[in-house]
């Protein structure tokens, strides 16, 4: 069993365009709307559940419906609302999956190239060690700079990857890795963060550089001409 957990309530701002960029057409369809046909695509999760600002689940789970018989028909999906911080929304999806067996992929609504190919390999790897990443090879050199713009530190680009998503987790392992934050506080920046905060490893899995996040203007051009592309 496999779950998909699908942020999507950040404001958006990079984009530019004033709503939330989950809303943002791509090809005249909305960009959640194109990642729920890659998850269905993917043939692996049995449901999906899509985390949205307060303000904008009901309006939410209404286009999803509107758009579902045509581009997602077989993948069942709910709407919750997310919370201040992205580790909040997905709190708050995860409280409502009820099954302690399988396990759940946490995967970016803006994300929407990631593909079969990579979420098959990052479930096998977190079917080996529990956990999982998407990842792949950063390109650049890498430099760690001070608040004065001094470059401090250059780390090995060979021992550097750039985190991707899905992120591949037992529901278990997750779970208990929430409920420490919870009594841990701190800030995060993925999931695979609190379940490092357990001490538990966490693997990589190949992610692809097509599986771009789309924030800013130039990656919504960018993602036009994947979608043509992988037609």
């Amino acid at each position: 069993m496999l779950i998909g957990i699908v942020p999507a309530a950040g404001a958006g701002k990079r984009l530019g365009l004033g709503m939330n960029k989950a809303f943002a057409l791509l090809e005249g369809v909305p960009l959640l709307v194109h990642c729920l046909n890659m998850l269905q695509k993917t043939e692996l999760l049995q449901r999906v559940i899509v985390v949205l600002a307060p303000a904008e689940v009901e309006a939410g789970r209404q286009l999803l419906a509107s758009y579902q018989k045509e581009y997602f028909p077989n993948l069942p999906f709910d709407v919750v609302a997310g919370g201040k911080e992205r580790q909040d929304s997905v709190a708050n999806a995860l409280a409502t999956i009820t099954e302690e067996d399988g396990y759940v992929a946490v995967h970016d609504g803006a994300r929407p190239f990631a593909g079969r190919e990579v979420f098959a390999q990052t479930l096998a790897v977190a079917q080996k060690h529990g956990a999982a990443i998407a990842a792949v090879p950063v390109k650049n050199t890498i430099k760690v700079v001070d608040a004065q713009g001094q470059v401090v530190d250059t780390p090995v680009r060979s021992s550097l990857q750039a985190v991707q998503t899905p992120q591949i987790f037992t529901i278990k392992l997750l779970k208990q890795a929430y409920a420490y934050l919870r009594e841990h506080p701190e800030a995060v920046t993925d999931d695979a963060s609190v379940v490092e905060l357990l001490g538990h490893p966490v693997v990589v899995a190949p992610g692809r550089y097509e599986n771009i996040k789309i924030t800013t203007p130039e990656d919504l051009l960018l993602a036009e001409n994947l979608l043509r592309r992988e037609r």
